[in-house]
């Protein structure tokens, strides 16, 4: 397929566009979202969590991991326990439904990450090195402040007159 070389972010852009395609195909059938079966993936593998170690660990903002939270709390696939040396925070992890749901949504997951991990013709150990790098480079562009930011978008390059 062919690519428009316009910058690394755009194609990694459009890169994430084809993966959410292909993802959301494949779980289709599988009882939960993408980004949901995410979610619940990492409650198994690092759980229990707070809310705000899950943001951390996403990359979402608070809010957007309440949101998840409250749908899976609706579909009992959290317990809630008292945080052991925070009284006012709450832990998270699977119940045994949250457990059975990204049981069965792992088996399409599954199915989709063997296709595109058999086809890669760099080693994962360097693809995970390069998406670490890329990032690191994006929390350093968070730390920027915004008004830097729109400062540098309202620059414009003007070519010098001649003459």
């Amino acid at each position: 397929m062919a690519r428009a070389d316009i910058s690394l972010l755009y194609d990694f852009f459009v890169t994430a566009q084809r993966l959410k395609r292909v993802l959301a195909d494949a779980m289709s059938e599988s009882g939960l979202r993408p980004d949901e079966y995410a979610v619940h993936s990492l409650l198994l593998e690092r759980g229990p969590l707070t809310a705000t170690q899950m943001a951390e660990y996403l990359g979402m903002p608070l809010t957007t991991v309440l949101d998840y939270i409250r749908s899976m709390t609706a579909a009992g696939h959290v317990v809630r326990t008292a945080h052991p040396f925070d009284g006012r925070a709450t832990e998270l992890s699977l119940s045994r439904n949250g457990l059975r749901a990204q049981r069965r949504a792992n088996a399409h997951w599954e199915v989709v990450r063997k296709q595109i991990e058999e086809n890669l013709v760099v080693p994962i150990a360097d693809i995970r090195r390069a998406l670490k790098a890329l990032d690191d480079s994006v929390d350093s562009a968070l730390l920027v402040p915004k008004t830097h930011n729109a400062t540098a978008a309202r620059v414009r390059l003007v070519p010098k007159a001649r003459g």
